[in-house]
């Protein structure tokens, strides 16, 4: 029954796609899916979807996917008995049997876009169909309901802004043309350590024993008038 639900699934996005392809291949006319919104000097500071193209785009790709999956069941496909019994031994033995594509449920089409950045200072737009409609894989004794879920783009629109005056690369300097009014920004190196990894380097311990001088030494305050130069000296006699 697997192999049965992904050769449906393939059928019905192969079927769906050409269906799409070929409204666009008719002449349909896509550039006035998007209304611009504009600015007194005519920068562009937004955008909707046409509502009238939308209900017409999605209306008739609804006719068309709903009509291509009813013509579905016409086709004669057939998969090896194995293949339904679920034996992985028998898999590709046993006299095949026809294998049957109803449709089940209404055909859902949404029209959406989706941006991404394409430059500094430029944005490109795509329209796409999302189409979800369910089919049943119908086999003898068996019927499971497959979904069938696929985007197609129909439309692409590049936007193009202002250049911004500067912006800064990856090395933290000024590109642009008033990058010498940009204000410098000092990124600083990474400290190697003796193993080389880029780490802050510690400071290392102190390997002073008990006992040392040094060590007592440091220890020791200083007091005005005292002379610390004498060692083993515990205090002044009169």
């Amino acid at each position: 029954m697997h192999l049965a639900q992904i050769r449906v699934k393939q059928i019905a996005t192969e079927a769906i796609n050409k269906a799409i392809t070929s409204q666009i291949t008719e002449g349909k006319d896509f550039d006035n899916l998007v209304n611009w919104k504009t600015d007194s000097n005519g920068k562009v500071t937004g955008f909707m979807l046409n509502y009238n193209e939308h209900i017409k785009i999605t209306s008739h790709t609804t006719q068309v996917v709903q009509k291509t999956l009813d013509d579905m069941h016409k086709r004669k496909e057939q998969i090896p008995l194995g293949q339904v019994m679920k034996s992985p031994i028998i898999a590709s033995f046993g006299p095949n049997i026809p294998l049957k594509i109803e449709p089940q449920g209404a055909v859902k089409v949404q029209l959406d876009t989706r941006q991404q950045n394409a430059g500094i200072n430029m944005i490109l737009v795509e329209v796409f169909v999302h189409i979800l409609t369910e089919v049943a894989v119908v086999v003898p004794f068996d019927m499971e309901p497959q979904i069938v879920e696929t985007d197609i783009p129909i439309s692409y629109l590049l936007v193009v802004g202002d250049v911004p005056m500067y912006y800064y690369d990856s090395q933290g300097k000024a590109v642009g043309e008033n990058k010498a009014n940009a204000p410098s920004i000092a990124i600083p190196p990474p400290v190697m350590d003796q193993q080389g990894t880029g780490n802050t380097p510690n400071t290392p311990p102190s390997t002073a024993q008990p006992g040392d001088s040094t060590s007592q030494d440091s220890l020791v305050p200083v007091v005005p008038g005292l002379d610390h130069t004498q060692s083993g000296q515990t205090g002044g006699g009169t």
